[in-house]
């Protein structure tokens, strides 16, 4: 993994959460918006996310970002999770 993988992997993630929390706060859904922003705060202290929400950044990697940066982040995943 590169640094760049990284780096993408980094910003896919923090807009992933973003854009949910963004969303649910439009539809009036304090709670999944909270949630949004709690997950944000532990991946910047951690860098790190638990299980199932690495499949949450990957639904959005492959809705939103170009074929170059979901393979990065699919380096950064093989790399942070392990085999």
């Amino acid at each position: 993994m590169s640094p760049d993988d990284e780096a993408t992997a980094y910003l896919l993630v923090t807009a992933a959460f973003h854009d949910a929390a963004a969303t649910a706060d439009e539809r009036g859904d304090s709670s999944i918006g909270d949630f949004s922003r709690a997950v944000l705060r532990l991946f910047e202290e951690r860098q790190h996310l638990e299980g199932a929400l690495y499949a949450v950044v990957m639904k959005y990697a492959q809705e939103h970002a170009s074929p170059d940066e979901v393979a990065a982040l699919q380096r950064w995943m093989a790399e942070v999770t392990g085999p």
